[in-house]
């Protein structure tokens, strides 16, 4: 909120959101940022939740001394180590796009995109692919996560350019830096 404090404004204008629209469904929606750190902590709880798998260890002998040392060459343990890197990714990326399209994009579900959620969750339905609301989410969460992964985007491209609109919008690029200092009041 801008003040006026002694006839000078102070703090500074908040830019509208941005918009983004999704280049095969035609669907145009603002973004929001998400934290840098978003990732990083979400990489954390999953590492928390489903651990990497541990080398195994040999005992070697170094004269009369025996050592375990660590053998991350293993090929079970390879395989198993890239098992888990997949499952992590997989996991990774289903939680960023529930944070992407929860916290990240904002949209208004009027009278039109609820019929198009029905309609959609009808053919999906009629197809044996039934949609289970999230029962860690409120009515509106899940219109909105719905309607963002299976109206607004059409393609695996929609996507990939939602993720990294997001992330352009989340990082601080040049232009988004000479953007906001355009938004700053001039000298007071």
């Amino acid at each position: 909120m801008t003040e006026v404090h002694n006839g000078h404004v102070k703090g500074r204008a908040v830019p509208a959101l941005p918009s983004h629209t999704f280049q095969d469904t035609g669907i145009t929606v603002r973004l929001r940022k998400l934290s840098p750190m978003t990732a990083q902590r979400l990489n954390e709880a999953i590492r928390k939740e489903l651990p990497p798998p541990s080398p195994p260890t040999y005992e070697v002998e170094y004269g009369d001394t025996k050592v375990h040392e660590i053998n991350d060459a293993d090929p079970t343990y390879l395989a198993r180590l890239g098992r888990w890197e997949q499952d992590a990714a997989r996991l990774f990326n289903e939680r960023m796009l529930k944070l992407v399209c929860l916290d990240a994009v904002e949209v208004t579900i009027g009278k039109a995109e609820l019929a198009e959620i029905e309609r959609k969750k009808r053919n999906l339905s009629r197809s044996g692919i039934v949609w289970e609301d999230d029962p860690a989410l409120d009515d509106d969460e899940n219109l909105r996560y719905f309607y963002v992964q299976h109206i607004c985007f059409g393609s695996g491209e929609d996507m990939k350019e939602l993720y990294a609109a997001v992330n352009m919008r989340s990082q601080p690029t040049e232009a988004a830096v000479q953007s906001h200092i355009e938004t700053f009041p001039g000298d007071a």
